[in-house]
């Protein structure tokens, strides 16, 4: 199966782990993905685990890509680059500003020099902002967009999200406004520069508790993995593992009731409605807990089941990735590489085929500069 961007050339400078992750989204995609490093390589090469000296973590973020090694403190490696940017279609990197200035690679530069350049750059905050050149984490950003506050259960000290969640939304909204762009510039919009800042990209994802804070005027409270207005609805305990239940519906609670025996709770009317199950959500929460406590997770999944009600046993990630959907999917991929084999989880935009193996650094220069000398393929 071809991918959605084939023949596109993208060349990515950037490190760590939200721009990485956008430049792998696009290789899946079927794009020609250029990781450029300098002599010290990606810093995400030296976070473990290691097997055999790789590097899982960078691996994870870089795999489907080719590897170039340029020194841009030299003129030569500088030259190299921007000769490599000129059959370009997508510049990726999250320089700051300083440093993209010492190379040459602010955007309104790149595009004065190739009008047809999707230049592509993630930083913590715009380049418009009294912010700007400040560096940014994950965990930073998740703590300053307020998705630590809400995170965890009530009473206890914030903590993030489990995953990188910052930065992982940072690289599908830089990955998605490259692919924007390039649509836009087949259109007859030319060249632009697309900024995509970790708190630009984060807050969004308070979706309907932002909406919610401003009408109320009050900041959401720490549920756990409840909801703040809907039950039962979160993680409840069984025999020997936890389930996650989703009544977000009325027509849900009927169904429950009779997988579980609950015949008192269904008849009683005030129940049948999400705003008296939440009013007397611990009376209900201790009769489920009760029953859910006697009976072993696989009895529970395959009465929910029978029963249409939504739920999801809360898997380990090891379980997570090896169920027979993931596997029917082909979601993870195998990834063979002279240093020992290992695995990737792809997105769901995926060409078909398999990806070749994060490079080790500058792995594929000499194939790279051969190509460059002899292409035709120019933005």
């Amino acid at each position: 199966m071809s991918g959605l961007l084939d023949g596109v050339r993208v060349i990515d400078l950037s490190r760590v782990l939200a721009a990485p992750y956008a430049g792998q989204v696009m290789a899946e995609m079927g794009a020609d993905v250029i990781k450029v490093e300098g002599p010290g390589g990606d810093p995400a090469r030296a976070i473990g685990p290691h097997i055999d000296g790789r590097s899982v973590y960078f691996s994870s973020l870089n795999t489907g890509k080719r590897g170039v090694l340029l020194d841009l403190r030299e003129a030569s490696g500088r030259e190299a680059l921007h000769s490599l940017i000129a059959t370009a279609d997508v510049v990726l990197h999250n320089f700051r500003p300083s440093s993209a200035a010492a190379v040459g690679l602010e955007p309104d530069r790149l595009l004065e020099a190739h009008p047809t350049l999707v230049v592509v750059t993630v930083t913590g905050y715009a380049g418009s902002s009294e912010r700007a050149g400040e560096g940014a984490f994950d965990v930073t950003i998740q703590a300053e967009t307020g998705i630590m506050a809400v995170t965890g259960e009530p009473g206890r000290p914030p903590v993030r999200a489990g995953v990188a969640v910052s930065d992982l939304v940072t690289g599908l909204w830089a990955a998605f406004g490259a692919v924007a762009a390039l649509f836009a510039r087949e259109r007859g919009a030319g060249g632009r520069h697309v900024e995509i800042p970790m708190v630009d990209a984060t807050l969004p994802l308070l979706s309907y508790m932002a909406s919610t804070a401003f009408v109320t005027g009050q900041d959401p409270i720490k549920v756990g993995s409840g909801h703040h207005s809907v039950f039962p609805y979160g993680a409840f305990p069984t025999r020997d593992g936890w389930m996650v239940i989703a009544v977000l519906s009325d027509k849900f609670w009927p169904r429950l009731c009779a997988a579980l025996g609950l015949e008192d709770l269904e008849r009683d009317e005030e129940l049948a409605t999400n705003e008296g199950r939440f009013r007397r959500r611990q009376e209900v929460e201790e009769v489920l807990v009760g029953v859910l406590t006697r009976l072993p997770t696989d009895e529970v999944d395959r009465l929910l089941t029978d029963a249409a009600v939504p739920h999801a046993p809360v898997r380990g990630i090891l379980d997570a990735l090896m169920t027979p959907y993931v596997a029917g999917r082909g979601i993870v991929s195998h990834v063979a590489s002279p240093e020992g084999a290992y695995k990737v989880v792809l997105g769901p935009l995926r060409a078909g085929g398999p990806l070749s193996p994060a490079p080790a650094l500058g792995e594929h220069t000499e194939e790279v500069l051969a190509e460059l000398r002899g292409s035709s393929h120019s933005a």
